[in-house]
């Protein structure tokens, strides 16, 4: 009984040529990406500083700067992905994303309306950072 392995030997040889071939679009992909973390972090301290100057809300500050960042860190890796792979086209997704904001706003409605409240929180600070809450736990006669 022999065992033929050039069918194996040759998709092998076609996946390593294939992988050898995307090798420029995948370092420069991973290049634009690292230039757009860098460009988040600069993004991210230039707002601290700026809406720091603008208001005295230290929560609101943190999550305006975390809101930049990370838009920049996912526009970044869009075009990255579209680097490494030019049939990925990142309006297709963004076209995919409108649709599916429906079900996904009603999927994650209590996570929403938990996000607004923590941002009105913020904006009115009652609490400030360091602050420790202390919630005594509320018996099941006492919410009768």
């Amino acid at each position: 009984m022999q065992v033929n392995f050039s069918i194996a030997w040759r998709t092998t040889a076609k996946i390593v040529n294939d992988i050898v071939s995307l090798l420029p679009n995948i370092i420069l992909g991973l290049l634009i990406f690292a230039l757009f973390l860098v460009a988040a972090a600069i993004a991210r301290s230039l707002t601290r500083r700026f809406v720091q100057r603008r208001r005295s809300h230290q929560g609101m500050v943190l999550l305006l700067a975390r809101l930049v960042h990370t838009s920049i860190v996912v526009v970044g890796f869009l075009i990255a992905i579209s680097v490494v792979a030019p049939s990925f086209q990142a309006a297709d997704l963004i076209k995919l994303l409108g649709i599916g904001t429906v079900a996904i706003g009603f999927a994650f409605q209590n996570i929403l309306q938990n996000f607004l409240a923590g941002i009105l929180l913020l904006l009115q600070e009652p609490f400030q950072l360091g602050d420790f809450i202390s919630v005594t736990p509320i018996s099941r006669q006492e919410r009768r």
